[in-house]
């Protein structure tokens, strides 16, 4: 729940400030092909998926680290 990885790479802002936005609502729409993210497309839209690749480069949810 900390977003370092864990079946997949960490989606902290530092890990994800490089990442265009438009690559970061593909992969939450497509999913990424040969791991366990699954694709969202049935479930968001591109709208909810832009929004949530902003958030996440915002560092949103806060996490805390202990």
């Amino acid at each position: 729940m900390r977003l370092t990885g864990g079946l997949g790479p960490a989606l902290t802002p530092t890990s994800l400030a490089e990442r265009p936005i438009p690559a970061l609502v593909a992969t939450i729409l497509q999913g990424r092909y040969g791991t366990p993210m699954p694709g969202w497309q049935g479930m968001l839209d591109e709208q909810d998926a832009l929004w949530i690749a902003q958030q996440l480069q915002r560092g949103f949810p806060e996490v805390k680290q202990p």
